[in-house]
């Protein structure tokens, strides 16, 4: 890979005007320049942190750097060029909020040079400021391919944060000799005719899932609906944060390593207050095998990955059929050709409600390639297709996803509320 793909993977920026000490960029699409970025929104004001770079601003609105110093990257020049930094906290200052807009704050923070950081995200409103922990304490950092990489994490500004006309929000230092952030920027909705929010959360998986492809791909795929506004969030521990509830629905697409990124209890929670408060949930592919020390994992996913059985047959093509024509997600779908892995490793007694099958070649036993898990309260389909990129682009494979998302987020293929029955 070169040096310059490298750049263009784990950051945010593009093309940036740049002065000594200001840097400055309007985007009027609403087009996501980034595939992580929310559709429907503009990016506004971005800020590359290091030396002399302390401010960014587009009209009224700006960021800017408060607390904490500023320092050159020479052994991570590759994948992170600089860094605001501090001993114990980063803080910026955003100004010129709109109160009537929805804004998402994007980041990239990274463990430049492996000391074991954890570090926090905390939002403060008034004067005195009032603090509110938004993301607990957490490795700043991704794996892909089994490399550390720089976390890209967006984080909605909406409602109370955004109607003051202000924020603060400081990064701070958990664990390690000091916290850091190499980038900021500030995105507007632009689009108000988006029905509902959805979020692939990512950042780990066996290396040879590499996700930084098939997140984008996913993504790509459910902004076919024009009802949705998607946004791929590189931190899976966000979902011990109250600002997933932002999200009608998530898309688990990762699987953990506790060694590296341990989740626990507070992630584990979390997902669980999210579906019992009715949000949806949907698992593609090897989400089964996350969370291995969650023993209440299966009650969410209705089955998980067991390392003791045969993974999944050769990946090439097989067919996949419809068992519930009448399911919302299903309705009207005909079987497909797919090449993917067909797995064969789920296990589970949690009732589950198969909606999809496939005929394994390798032991001619069936398996279910997608269901849902209705005593739940909130909307969740577990889907094991999806192992590559490749894979996703076949035309059953993405309808499925698509027509998935709608209905975990309470909508049908007609845009009408989807019954609550209908799990």
């Amino acid at each position: 890979m070169s040096r310059f793909t490298q750049i263009v993977m784990v950051s945010f920026s593009v093309m940036i005007a740049t002065t000594a000490s200001r840097q400055v960029m309007a985007e009027s699409s609403t087009l996501p320049d980034h595939p992580n970025f929310p559709n429907g929104y503009a990016r506004l004001v971005s800020l590359t942190c290091g030396p002399g770079n302390t401010r960014a601003e587009q009209g009224a609105l700006a960021i800017e750097q408060t607390h904490g110093g500023q320092r050159k990257i020479e052994s991570a020049s590759a994948l992170v060029s600089g860094v605001a930094c501090d001993s114990d906290r980063v803080e910026f200052t955003v100004t010129g909020l709109d109160a009537s807009s929805d804004y998402v704050l994007g980041f990239t923070w990274f463990d430049v040079d492996a000391q074991d950081r954890k570090q926090s995200v905390l939002f403060g409103m008034g004067e005195p400021v009032s603090w509110t922990q938004v993301l607990q304490a957490v490795q700043p950092a991704v794996f892909h391919a089994d490399q550390s990489v720089p976390a890209r994490v967006l984080l909605p500004v909406s409602g109370e944060y955004a109607k003051q006309g202000s924020l603060k929000i400081a990064f701070v230092k958990d664990a390690g000799p000091d916290a850091v952030v190499s980038e900021m920027c500030l995105l507007k909705k632009t689009d108000t005719t988006l029905k509902k929010r959805v979020a692939i959360v990512t950042g780990d998986d066996y290396p040879g899932h590499r996700w930084q492809e098939t997140g984008p791909e996913l993504a790509a795929i459910l902004r076919e609906d024009p009802r949705l506004e998607v946004s791929i969030v590189e931190c899976p521990a966000v979902f011990a944060s109250p600002l997933i509830d932002h999200y009608d629905a998530a898309f688990v697409h990762f699987k953990n390593y506790s060694a590296r990124l341990p989740l626990g209890e507070d992630v584990w929670s979390g997902i669980r207050r999210y579906v019992d408060s009715g949000h949806g949930l949907v698992f593609v592919h090897f989400a089964c095998g996350a969370f291995e020390d969650w023993k209440g994992y299966v009650q969410i996913a209705g089955r998980v990955w067991d390392p003791q059985k045969r993974g999944h047959d050769p990946y090439g093509p097989f067919q996949v059929r419809i068992t519930d024509p009448q399911h919302a997600v299903t309705c009207g779908m005909q079987a497909f050709e797919t090449a993917d892995e067909l797995y064969t490793c789920l296990v589970g007694d949690t009732t589950i409600h198969t909606i999809c099958e496939a005929t394994s070649k390798v032991d001619q036993l069936v398996y279910p390639m997608a269901f849902t898990v209705p005593e739940l309260k909130g909307r969740v389909l577990h889907c094991p297709l999806g192992h590559d990129q490749s894979a996703l682009t076949h035309a059953g494979t993405r309808e499925l996803y698509r027509r998935a998302a709608a209905w975990a987020t309470g909508l049908d293929e007609t845009g009408s509320a989807t019954s609550a029955q209908q799990k």
